[in-house]
Order: structure tokens, then sequence, then C-alpha cells
């Protein structure tokens, strides 16, 4: 039973009009061995979870947008730190 709602959420996750290429950029990866973070396809760790306990697998935030999130981060606060230093602060 759990396998047959676990393949009715991810079909419907499919059918759910998700693009391949964004499908690895979700923010919940279904990881169901101890290489990679699995398929990144889900928005909610909800989703992702319901989709585990049909499958036997575990859910781990995407590394890759994680990783991004901090580049993206550690961008601003360079820029803060240069407009701080022109303005003589």
């Amino acid at each position: 039973m759990r396998v047959l709602i676990g393949l009715v959420v991810l079909t419907a996750t499919l059918a759910s009009g998700i693009q391949a290429a964004s499908a690895q950029n979700r923010p919940w990866c279904l990881r169901t061995g101890f290489s990679g973070p699995g398929w990144c396809g889900f928005d909610s760790f909800q989703q992702c979870m319901a989709s585990a306990s049909g499958q036997g697998g575990s859910c781990i935030e995407n590394n890759m947008l994680v990783w991004q999130r901090q580049q993206e981060q550690q961008k601003r606060n360079a820029g803060r730190q240069q407009r701080q230093q022109y303005d003589g602060r």
C-alpha cells in the first residue's frame, strides 16, 4: 500500500508540469541510497516525505541550492564591505 501511495505522489508530481531541467533544482531531494543527493524534484519537505514513505528513502535539502545561496550571500556581503570602504565608514 505504501508503494502505491508513493507511486501516486510521484506520478502526480511529474504530471504537474515540472520540466526536466528544473526538476533537479527543487529545494528537497529524495535519497534512496548512500551515493549523492538522489532526485531533487520536490518543492516541500512534506512532498518528499510522502514519496520517501513509499520508497523507503529519506529527504535532504538540495545541497546545490544551499551552496548557491551561500555564494550569493558572500557576494552581497563583499559588495556591502566595498560600499562601506568607499563611503568611508
